[in-house]
């Protein structure tokens, strides 16, 4: 029990030490480095950044924003109760050459310095890049398949949604 306890103590000032980023500037410098446990790529594709920006707009809507939860039904009896532990926080902003797409998850019970509407998952950045638009990715490492999907949607070949369950 006090080995437990140790670790425990260990592990809550680990995490504690590691800067949380807590803005899209602050996580794309993140990922950048390698840190914050995220990575970093960028691609071109042949599609204006307007079409960019309305994909982002219409996907992150509606792949991007629920509510992670779990239905407990009793074995005798009528009736269920659903407890919603995290919820996610799609955000598309269009400026007039540029378009970000942020998606955010806030947990139940996070602890430490947590940016408003949760833990950054990805930023992306899509921009005119002479005839392309370039689309810069800043996402966790265990996040490849929300990157594949940010990837397809920006060049218009694959407008799936990913499983959240590859992901989070």
């Amino acid at each position: 029990m006090n080995r437990s306890l140790t670790l425990a103590v260990f592990f809550l000032l680990l995490v504690s030490a590691c800067a949380v980023p807590l803005t899209p500037h602050e996580y794309r410098k993140a990922a950048k480095a390698g840190e914050a446990l995220s990575t970093f790529e960028s691609f071109d594709v042949n599609r204006p950044v307007s079409e960019v920006a309305a994909t982002f707009k219409a996907k992150a809507a509606e792949c991007l924003s629920y509510k992670m939860g779990e239905t407990k039904r009793p074995v005798i009896g009528v009736g269920s109760s659903t407890h919603y532990y995290g919820v996610t926080k799609p955000t598309v902003r269009r400026s007039k050459d540029k378009v970000e797409l942020y998606f955010q998850v806030a947990y139940e019970h996070e602890v430490g310095n947590v940016p408003d509407g949760g833990m950054y998952h990805l930023v992306a950045d899509a921009y005119p890049h002479g005839k392309t638009t370039r689309v810069d990715v800043y996402r966790r490492t265990n996040a490849g398949v929300l990157g594949q999907a940010v990837k397809g949607w920006a060049s218009g070949q694959n407008l799936g949604c990913p499983d959240p369950s590859t992901y989070l």
